[in-house]
């Protein structure tokens, strides 16, 4: 899943989302708090997939517990409706600042759902330090 997609909330607390995604989520969708103040939205495969990772990393440490609970118990399972829509819990929408605009990010194996306003503010912080994190990561993948 790529790109960006601007959309609104409408006043029931409903998202639609991009036609171009709706395939992925024919199976559902579920939703939970993300990091950086958004929200995750994951196809049942993928979900599944970040649970076992999640599961697996998660030991009996009191961070691996709160971690758990943290993704868990705020995580909703839904499907999309007839025109594409979801309706997203008012805890999470409360968590994540979403009001009325809403950006969705495509970040491969999961959306992210943000609040315009803050995914801008993020952006232009990203942005400032874009080339030093790629060149973090390009050492660590070549062994430097």
């Amino acid at each position: 899943m790529l790109g960006e997609y601007e959309h609104t909330l409408d006043e029931k607390g409903r998202l639609t989302f991009p036609s171009r995604l709706r395939p992925y989520f024919d199976g559902g969708i579920v939703i939970t708090k993300g990091i950086d103040r958004c929200l995750f939205a994951f196809p049942p495969e993928e979900w599944a997939a970040f649970k076992a990772n999640v599961k697996a990393n998660a030991d009996l440490t009191a961070k691996g517990r709160q971690l758990s609970r943290m993704f868990f118990s705020m995580a909703f399972e839904a499907s999309l409706d007839r025109q594409g829509r979801v309706l997203v819990p008012t805890k999470l929408a409360r968590y994540a600042g979403l009001d009325r605009d809403v950006t969705i990010t495509g970040v491969d194996d999961r959306l992210e759902i943000w609040d315009t306003s803050e995914w801008n503010r993020y952006l232009e912080g990203a942005d400032e330090s874009f080339a030093e994190i790629v060149e973090e990561f390009a050492g660590r993948e070549f062994g430097e």
